[in-house]
């Protein structure tokens, strides 16, 4: 992620290189699924107490199908000053398998380049035909397919990774498409996913 800035390096990581404790599926109240019950003036301070408690350095706003620009901004400056990296993403709901997968997709900062958000359109792209109504939930499932889904992210030339989501649940990479179509993945139609790919999360 050569693209990606987490502000001054020297304020979050002063030793140099550093394990830190990371959570790349985060949910905030922008998402259907999230439940906030404090008051609205300090939601920001208590979201990233929440993650300092738990101990987490990095975080990875991934919401449903949905990417709220000033939520992230104001998460991210509140985080910030708290000494902890937070990264654009989302958690899309792709045409495969049997039922569908959920992929976690984390975003480079030029995605927000001088103020843009050119990742809520991108997820747009995703759902032709439909409204945010319709798909700003988990159980929106886009038309595309994986590889659809990196043909278009590598088109718009901006960098980016894929974490897939609780792949041995429902909707997960594993339980829905299987270890014998996995080994498709091995073909040259499918480079650019396996290079993409950095990880699998909920891995039992």
């Amino acid at each position: 992620m050569s693209e990606c800035k987490l502000g001054n390096p020297d304020a979050n990581f002063s030793h140099g290189a550093e394990w830190v404790r990371a959570d790349f599926h985060l949910h905030t109240k922008a998402d259907q699924k999230f439940s906030y019950t404090g008051d609205p003036t300090y939601y920001n301070s208590h979201y990233i107490n929440a993650l300092e408690e738990a101990g987490i350095r990095l975080g990875v706003i991934t919401n449903h199908n949905k990417f709220d620009h000033d939520e992230f901004k104001a998460l991210r400056s509140t985080a910030k000053k708290q000494g902890i990296g937070l990264l654009p993403g989302v958690e899309l709901f792709i045409n495969e398998g049997h039922n569908g997968v959920h992929v976690l997709i984390v975003f480079s900062d030029v995605w927000l380049e001088k103020g843009n958000d050119y990742i809520s359109p991108f997820i747009d792209s995703m759902f032709p035909g439909k409204t945010r109504d319709q798909y700003q939930h988990k159980n929106g499932k886009s038309d595309k397919n994986l590889l659809q889904l990196v043909e278009t992210l590598e088109g718009l030339s901006k960098d980016f990774f894929l974490i897939f989501a609780h792949v041995e649940d429902p909707k997960g990479l594993w339980a829905e498409v299987g270890c014998g179509r996995l080994k498709d993945w091995t073909e040259d139609r499918y480079a650019a996913i396996r290079r993409r790919t950095l990880g699998f999360q909920k891995v039992r």
